[in-house]
């Protein structure tokens, strides 16, 4: 196996193993896992999996959230939750803010992993940012001020702006720019402000990696220190990329033990 880190400061392409060959798949876990913990996103070229290899490959980063059958999903796999581009083919335009998958679960989604099933002649690239990063850039003070911020998503799950990791105990900024309802102990033009500052600070110049979607490519992001984000796909053309999610407290277990968060401040429980 050999891992190429990225010149974008996180990420990295993985070459040199086979994901269909189910025999090795078992020896794979601790080393994909310890270089995802690393680096925070996975890129790997080619795999061209089924939607059974798909399971089996995810299942190599722990236990595999289940979704709920709608039209386009594929039939007998719940384990997938299958974007499209066209009408009936899968869930369509979703996703084009800032984000980690799963930030409405009062335990976040630790990992997601897509695999690009049929990719359009234009469009559908999707964007990854470094949230670790994003707090690191910050200055004292605002790495103060962003520790004291509690956001509450539109189911009302609340989550601290700044999340330590489970694994590793590093801080990192944890947002999603569109579903995000409120913050704590702000009016609603200054958490509006708020979220377009944290919107442009996770866009600034030299701190996003684009994805250009290949066919059959696999890629495995680390949710708690890296958001993504979709762009658009051009409709004329079919689109079809498939995502599994990993459970939260099943992520990492074959190379890190578990690190204590950081507990939310005590004063800060209610919104206004």
């Amino acid at each position: 196996m050999n891992i190429i880190p990225m010149d974008t400061g996180f990420g990295a392409v993985v070459e040199g193993i086979q994901l269909d060959d189910t025999a090795d798949q078992a020896a794979l876990a601790a080393p994909l896992q310890a270089a995802l913990l690393e680096h925070g996103l996975l890129v790997l070229r080619g795999a061209r999996l089924t939607p059974a290899q798909h399971v089996a490959v995810s299942g190599l980063f722990g236990e595999l959230e289940t979704f709920p059958h709608a039209p386009g999903q594929v039939d007998g796999v719940p384990q997938i939750f299958r974007l499209a581009s066209l009408a009936g083919e899968g869930h369509r335009d979703v996703g084009r803010y800032w984000h980690s998958d799963g930030s409405f679960r009062a335990a976040p989604t630790p990992i997601s992993i897509w695999h690009a099933v049929t990719v359009p002649q234009a469009g559908g690239d999707t964007l990854f940012t470094d949230l670790r990063a994003a707090y690191r850039v910050l200055s004292d003070e605002e790495q103060a001020m962003a520790r004291a911020v509690q956001t509450f998503h539109r189911n009302g799950v609340q989550h601290p702006l700044v999340l330590r990791h489970p694994q590793t105990g590093e801080a990192a900024l944890y947002v999603n720019i569109a579903l995000t309802a409120a913050i704590a102990l702000m009016g609603k033009q200054a958490a509006d402000e708020l979220l377009e500052h944290l919107d442009s600070h996770l866009s600034r110049p030299g701190a996003v990696y684009r994805h250009r979607w290949q066919e059959g490519d696999l890629v495995v992001a680390d949710n708690l220190r890296v958001a993504h984000r979709a762009t658009e796909a051009d409709p004329r053309y079919r689109r079809i990329l498939d995502r599994t999610t990993i459970a939260a407290g099943s992520a990492f277990a074959a190379v890190a033990p578990a690190v204590a968060p950081v507990p939310a401040p005590a004063e800060l429980t209610e919104c206004r």
